[in-house]
């Protein structure tokens, strides 16, 4: 058996996967196949659409940027259409600053396509060419960096640099005291990883052995003091801070258990639920993304055509797995405390031919409906 403990302020999580390599499924045998929950697969879930406060996004605004949170109570997004105004096609968005609770927004002032907003307030905006275009060519943008609420200063893009969404600023994919030039392709083995300055950064190492390849992770503190796992080190784009737990959290695909990492003591595992990891290794469209949350683990389940009942959101807390809203979604982003989640859910069937609608959505899984 696994198991894994999910810290969190408020509580202490203890998840246990039955799975083992090889061990049978016999209980669920058949039940990837049908379109409909079967009675074995229900067991492993509790149906909780209705329990949890959720708010819907006006649509008034049309969104053309990443949706971050300013705080636990504003979302912050590029908008092309406003109440009483629609960007023409040479104008700029409008960031704005919207209230999920009462749906009041304020207009920030900045103009252009938000591309980071981190809980410390340090934020970044791309402005230039056509905003409904993605341009190859890193000189058709100018690149804006600064203090939510201050004037921004111009920065420039490096090649072969990424922004780290808890950083809001230009990060190079290289380990810095690689060579360069016909070693390049060696940085695809060994990264280096910027964490928030107080966590110092990450560098991945690899030794080539003849039976294989052998990964290592170091952990370099500000200090210059270090500590060293045996572990392979995260994609820099699909790794975040949990501010509520002073952790970072990796999302990978599901044939893999996400990993979160604890700056004092590195890496721990996070098992699959049983269910979902059935589903996992019997339907290969079958996917989903591991989301931390104060209350637990949410799960974003997306299913193959035919089987979109299925999907949904699930939230593994205190030993119970609760699906807490169907649909699939996009990309979910948590509030700095953790108890929030927005993000662009199409209910339904997502394979019908004509147009799919999708929602903007925040479910407040800290606060159960009255």
């Amino acid at each position: 058996m696994r198991c894994s403990i999910f810290i969190s302020i408020t509580a202490i999580f203890f998840f246990c996967s039955s799975v083992m390599a090889g061990e049978s499924f016999s209980d669920l045998e058949g039940s990837v196949e049908s379109k409909e929950f079967t009675s074995a697969e229900k067991r492993y879930f509790i149906d909780a659409t209705d329990r949890y406060k959720k708010y819907t996004i006006r649509d008034e605004f049309k969104a053309r940027s990443i949706i971050a949170w300013l705080d636990n109570d504003r979302i912050v997004f590029s908008a092309r259409r406003l109440p009483g105004w629609e960007a023409k096609s040479d104008e700029p968005s409008r960031i704005i600053a919207l209230n999920v609770t009462t749906r009041d927004y304020i207009d920030s002032g900045y103009r252009g396509r938000l591309f980071c907003l981190n809980h410390l307030g340090d934020m970044m905006i791309r402005q230039g060419g056509n905003e409904e275009i993605n341009y190859s060519s890193i000189e058709k943008y100018e690149w804006l960096i600064g203090k939510w609420g201050d004037d921004l200063s111009h920065t420039q893009r490096p090649v072969d640099s990424v922004i780290p969404n808890y950083l809001c600023r230009f990060s190079s994919k290289r380990n810095r005291n690689l060579p360069t030039g016909n070693e390049v392709s060696i940085s695809n083995l060994n990264r280096r990883i910027e964490l928030l300055p107080e966590h110092g950064y990450l560098q991945e190492e690899i030794e080539r052995t003849s039976n294989g390849e052998m990964h290592t992770v170091k952990m370099v503190k500000s200090d210059g003091s270090s500590n060293i796992f045996s572990e392979k080190a995260p994609q820099p784009l699909f790794f975040y801070f949990q501010p509520w737990a002073g952790n970072y959290i990796e999302k990978v695909a599901l044939r893999h258990e996400p990993r979160i990492f604890h700056p004092i003591s590195g890496f721990s595992s996070i098992p699959i639920p049983r269910l979902l990891e059935y589903w996992s290794l019997n339907s290969p469209s079958m996917a989903a993304n591991a989301i931390g949350t104060r209350a637990g683990i949410l799960w974003d389940v997306h299913q193959g055509n035919g089987h979109w009942k299925k999907q949904g959101f699930y939230l593994e807390t205190s030993g119970r797995l609760l699906k807490v809203e169907n649909g699939r979604g996009v990309y979910a982003v948590v509030s700095p405390d953790g108890c929030r989640i927005v993000d662009s859910v199409v209910r339904g069937d997502p394979y019908r031919t004509g147009s799919k609608p999708y929602t903007w959505l925040v479910i407040d899984i800290c606060n159960l409906k009255q």
